[in-house]
């Protein structure tokens, strides 16, 4: 029986996580690795050979060459290349943040459709298996609390904390809550930058009521992926880094009608805490499994190019997430200018 053709692609920038994608692409029996791309031929002779494909140091060597290309450059490259693939007849995954500006967003969004090309951006966290196996526990989110912390480091220096690293749980937030945001408080500071900022802290009140407050921080001394989702009836704890989710639900005692907790009379429980956390709430550590967030990211773009089906987090998923970085960042730059003298501002 014949074997269905292989998407030929490329990934174009091979740093940190450009050649993990290479190293995915590689064993995905869907994916056919032509080549590598970086302007450091070093570095891209050193993943070529890694992974037993060819080296360049132009993307443009690729026309005519690949379906589909990975585009793992820095930001402000971002447009430039994805334009071109588009413009080429290349499918393309573009990491997040999907382009500098939300012009250039809205751009990328019109070339991808003119020439039918499939546009996925690279919000891996929508692929961590500890989102994926709550996602169909929450129900009307009343508040979300979300805090990304690690150590400076020293990559995406071209943006700050809310473009490199809020992003991922601003894209998040908006597929939870599902509803428009009416209102942001939003601080941030460098600290170890002199152009961008480097601790993020905001509070996002949305149209139907659900508020989310979200801390992001690159100079922290440990690192921290978590969100914490209150729903009507149920607490939603993830834990991204560790791949690890627990749900807190109500049991049946509460919804008793001759139940009031206020009534209780403690004084005969002898473990209050098992109590609380067995007869009044149940906790379910939800079974991760164990997916690597990048292959099933790459596996489910792989996918919608063979398909033609649209990608879950799409051009207009990248350009939500993109103008509400914008919408925070012009909203702390308020606040930044308004608090800081003009003689101590560094941002």
């Amino acid at each position: 029986m014949a074997q269905p053709e292989r998407v030929k692609i490329a990934v174009i920038g091979v740093g940190h996580l450009g050649k993990n994608h290479a190293r995915v692409l590689k064993e995905l029996p869907a994916a056919e690795l032509v080549a590598v791309v970086d302007s450091d031929p070093k570095k891209a002779g050193e993943i070529a050979e890694r992974f037993h494909t060819e080296a360049l140091t132009d993307y443009k060597q690729l026309k005519g060459r690949v379906d589909a290309v990975t585009i793992v450059v820095p930001t402000r490259h971002h447009y430039e290349v994805a334009s071109w693939a588009f413009e080429n007849g290349l499918h393309a995954l573009v990491e997040k943040p999907m382009a500098y500006t939300i012009d250039e967003c809205h751009k990328l969004n019109e070339l991808a459709k003119k020439h039918k090309r499939i546009l996925q951006v690279g919000h891996i966290e929508r692929f961590n298996p500890a989102l994926s196996s709550i996602r169909n526990a929450i129900n009307t989110v009343a508040f979300i609390e979300a805090d990304r912390l690690s150590p400076y480091p020293f990559r995406s220096t071209d943006v700050g904390v809310v473009m490199d690293v809020m992003i991922h749980d601003l894209d998040i937030i908006l597929s939870i809550v599902g509803s428009e945001v009416e209102d942001i408080q939003a601080v941030c500071t460098p600290v170890l930058s002199k152009r961008h900022e480097d601790i993020a802290s905001v509070r996002l009140t949305f149209k139907n009521g659900s508020v989310a407050n979200i801390t992001a921080s690159r100079i922290s001394d440990k690192s921290v992926r978590k969100m914490r989702i209150f729903c009507a009836d149920r607490y939603l704890n993830l834990d991204f880094a560790g791949k690890q989710a627990w749900i807190y639900s109500k049991t049946p005692k509460l919804d008793q009608e001759d139940f009031h907790v206020e009534n209780v009379d403690i004084s005969g429980i002898d473990d209050l805490m098992q109590f609380v956390f067995n007869d009044l709430i149940r906790v379910e550590q939800v079974v991760i499994g164990e997916e690597e967030p990048l292959k099933e990211e790459l596996k489910h773009f792989i996918h919608a190019v063979k398909t033609g089906e649209r990608p879950k987090v799409g051009g207009e998923e990248g350009l939500a997430a993109i103008q509400l970085a914008h919408d925070i960042l012009a909203a702390a730059r308020e606040h930044y200018n308004k608090h800081v003298p003009e003689e101590h501002r560094r941002w």
